[in-house]
């Protein structure tokens, strides 16, 4: 027979359950504050963190916030939102050992959180084993002597480009370098062979709602208001990008089935064909799972599509446009860099296409490429997650911590780099480049978690 507590008694422990949790929450906001308050950084609030201060700047802003931080001190730094502490590393002594610590190689969980809905299953969302392993499935497509097999479908679309804007006008065309990018990726690593009409639609259509996806989550993530995802969902932004991956993200799973039913006849009839034939990332992944392998889904493969296509683009078309600005403004760059290609392809009649063996010959075209890539830094910063209480720079980062590098901050830290705003592609000569930290310029990050197709 069941007997009632009195209810006092009952009162009395919900009190005290309702003590312990408050004590305990106020412990835990006391410990949070001595550790962040110990990191160099501006002045902020209990509980709030610096969000009052920076929540309604606009982007810009907020990027000059962080780069103040940074000229003011080369060591760690800080700012606060809410419950989240983000701890900048601009140091190569410090992003070392960011890169190299095993246990500092996940995404940080701020980052997962905004990027995810675009493709939850790619390698770039994914952390420890799985990441390493689906890594090492794709990694055979981003081989040197694979990515030299493709030189010349870049060539072709990069002549198509050049033909394109001679015939068009003179203001650059930011939009149809993107086209260009896109289709020298996709015929790479996507598709391989000559893309249907079909395709040619879908990749097109993938690509405007990458570059939509990517533009509205940059503008969320200086916003903390947008952080929530219930809150997000409810703007008109947050309906579309819905909208826009559902429906994308289906027609690209259709593909995904069709290629793999179309791989699977191919190898079953013409498997030594097969086997010498120049394969796209798609196919390896494909193949893998046609051998018994199992390791991708095709949700995965989808996803994986999604990504390198994302990463790829965005990436190169930035840094393609910030070259193209500085040979225009740098015209004694320009004539160093047309006088070294034509030398080695020559002039007017006798001039010939660029082919794969070329590339290691031409010196100052690779200077003139790393010092764009120093000089404006396509991806300024990212993130790692801090899993435990860990020792950081003379600082104890508690778990919970997202580590932000700061590519910018340290690819202009004027210790490594004298005169840092000054464009000098001589920066990258084996003389000035000798006793260089290996951490002082990354532009394609750095440990495990590198990008695998920096080659």
């Amino acid at each position: 027979m069941a007997v009632a507590l009195p209810s006092s008694f009952a009162t009395a422990a919900a009190a005290i359950v309702l003590v312990i949790l408050v004590a305990r929450a106020v412990l835990a906001v006391v410990r949070f504050r001595r550790y962040e308050l110990a990191i160099p950084g501006p002045p902020s609030l209990p509980l709030f963190g610096n969000a009052l201060s920076v929540m309604f700047l606009k982007q810009d802003a907020i990027l000059e916030v962080i780069m103040k931080l940074w000229g003011q001190r080369r060591e760690l730094s800080r700012l606060s939102f809410f419950n989240i502490l983000f701890v900048f590393v601009s140091r190569p002594e410090d992003v070392a050992v960011v890169m190299k610590r095993k246990d500092l190689q996940d995404k940080s969980h701020f980052y997962y959180h905004l990027l995810a809905d675009l493709a939850p299953s790619g390698m770039v969302m994914m952390n420890g084993a799985k990441m390493r392993a689906h890594r090492s499935a794709a990694q055979p497509a981003f081989h040197p002597e694979v990515i030299n097999s493709f030189v010349e479908v870049f060539v072709e679309e990069a002549e198509k480009f050049v033909r394109d804007v001679e015939q068009r006008e003179e203001v650059f065309p930011q939009q149809r370098l993107f086209g260009f990018t896109a289709w020298a990726f996709c015929r790479s690593t996507v598709i391989s062979d000559t893309p249907t009409k079909e395709e040619t639609a879908l990749i097109t259509d993938l690509v405007i709602v990458i570059r939509l996806f990517l533009r509205v989550t940059n503008e969320r993530a200086f916003n903390p208001i947008l952080w929530p995802k219930w809150i997000f969902s409810m703007t008109a932004d947050g309906r579309l990008i819905q909208k826009e991956l559902e429906r994308t993200r289906a027609h690209v799973l259709q593909m995904v089935h069709d290629r793999a039913i179309q791989l699977e006849k191919l190898m079953k009839v013409e498997r030594a064909d097969f086997v010498k034939t120049r394969k796209s990332l798609f196919d390896v992944l494909l193949e893998k799972n046609a051998q018994g392998e199992g390791m991708f889904s095709s949700v995965d493969i989808m996803d994986e599509i999604i990504t390198f296509l994302a990463a790829a683009t965005e990436t190169t078309v930035s840094t393609l446009c910030f070259a193209l600005k500085m040979l225009s403004i740098r015209p004694d760059i320009q004539n160093s860099l047309y006088e070294e290609v034509s030398s080695r392809l020559g002039r007017g009649a006798t001039k010939r296409s660029i082919v794969a063996q070329d590339l290691p010959q031409l010196r100052y075209a690779e200077k003139f490429v790393k010092e764009v890539m120093r000089m404006f830094s396509t991806v300024p910063l990212s993130g790692r997650q801090i899993n435990e209480d860990t020792e950081l720079g003379g600082h104890t980062l508690p778990k919970g911590t997202t580590v932000i590098i700061n590519y910018f901050g340290l690819h202009r830290d004027p210790v490594t780099w004298p005169d840092p705003l000054k464009f000098d592609p001589e920066r990258f000569s084996p003389e000035q480049s000798q006793g260089r930290h290996p951490y002082a310029y990354i532009p394609f990050s750095g440990g495990e978690r590198n990008c695998i197709g920096y080659k």
